[in-house]
């Protein structure tokens, strides 16, 4: 009698210590797994829904001083998701000609490469011909709620609550900053700003950014 109890007991032991193996397994393998998602990644802001993925990448440097040289990468993008990447086409706002590339989701983040560099890109992040370039995706944002990104195309524009006439006094954004697209409503976009040291969100006029959708 007693080695059937212990038989018993053994069988409890095992089989949910088998079930809890078999579920860590499945959740790493998950977890490992490369995902397409909305967020900043470094340069490279994404909006993903469904299969298609909209873009905006925006990167600036030049010299301290006042006047020195400014170099700047700036693009917007579109495509279609297959597996962990995406085929997509590239356009500098305002202008007809297309660049194609494919972005590929990586543990972590994303890589971009172009048929062709973008005017200024040499200066500012080197060649994405050939090369990968390589992008961390910022952790722990709630992106979900994304519908689309846009790039400031005019020279100043100011966060509103609600959409209207802007305060005497309101963060402001400048010419190829960013941002997220939260909301669309009757030419005025609610949009998220990452900021430096914490997000933005607020109410902008539509005239004021160029906005891509997926």
């Amino acid at each position: 009698m007693a080695r059937g109890e212990d038989r018993v007991a053994t069988s409890r032991t095992v089989w949910p210590a088998l079930g809890l193996a078999i579920l860590l397994a499945t959740c790493e393998a998950a977890a490992a797994e490369p995902a397409a998602r909305s967020g900043n990644y470094e340069s490279l802001t994404l909006a993903v829904s469904g299969s298609a993925v909209a873009g905006v990448f925006a990167e600036q440097r030049g010299t301290a001083d006042p006047g020195g040289p400014q170099f700047s990468c700036i693009f917007l993008l579109r495509g279609t998701l297959a597996g962990d990447g995406a085929t997509v086409e590239t356009w500098y706002p305002g202008e007809p000609e297309r660049i194609a590339g494919h972005l590929d989701f990586t543990l972590g983040g994303a890589a971009l490469t172009l048929s062709e560099n973008h005017g200024g890109c040499l200066m500012t992040t080197g060649t994405m011909v050939g090369i990968p370039y390589a992008l961390s995706r910022n952790a722990g944002e709630a992106s979900m709620e994304w519908v689309g990104v846009g790039l400031v195309t005019a020279k100043r524009t100011a966060f509103r609550h609600e959409p209207g006439p802007a305060p005497a006094r309101a963060p402001y954004l400048v010419q190829y900053d960013p941002v997220a697209v939260l909301e669309r409503r009757d030419g005025w976009l609610r949009v998220r700003y990452r900021g430096e040291k914490a997000p933005v969100i607020g109410w902008l006029p539509a005239v004021d950014l160029a906005v891509v959708m997926p």
